[in-house]
């Protein structure tokens, strides 16, 4: 009887030891009359989390956020409603982090079985974004 209960302990030490740091951030980013909060889940190598963007304060897109990070790049993909109708929309979504902000890229896109994706080995333009995400107090 202890054996196992002292397998499941050590175990889990072990997974929390080895665990990759994670840790929740919350930004925000206003463009004109337009405003993003971005709540961001990061690791080493992953993101997840909730984006909501409100457009002059008549409609909101509201979804959530995953991907892959490399180096200083995150890119994934934004699943969300518009303006809360039941149709989910999936759009891929780059961001460049530059210190404490997230500098939301654009970039040519193509659809492959109904996904949206940035056409591949198309560069992604960080010039002129329209979010540019800072620390949120």
């Amino acid at each position: 009887m202890i054996k196992p209960l002292c397998l499941v302990i050590v175990a889990v030490l072990c997974a929390c030891r080895n665990g990759a740091p994670d840790h929740k951030t919350l930004y925000r980013a206003i463009h004109t009359t337009d405003t993003a909060m971005l709540n961001i889940h990061l690791t080493e190598k992953e993101f997840y989390g909730q984006l909501e963007i409100n457009y002059k304060g008549l409609y909101t897109d509201s979804g959530n956020v995953t991907g892959i990070i490399k180096g200083d790049t995150l890119r994934g993909t934004y699943r969300y409603r518009h303006y809360g109708i039941e149709t989910w929309h999936t759009i891929p979504i780059a961001l460049l982090k530059k210190g404490h902000r997230l500098i939301m890229g654009e970039g040519e896109t193509e659809i492959y079985m109904n996904m949206r994706y940035f056409r591949k080995n198309a560069p992604i333009n960080y010039q002129n974004p329209k979010f540019v995400f800072e620390l949120s107090q």
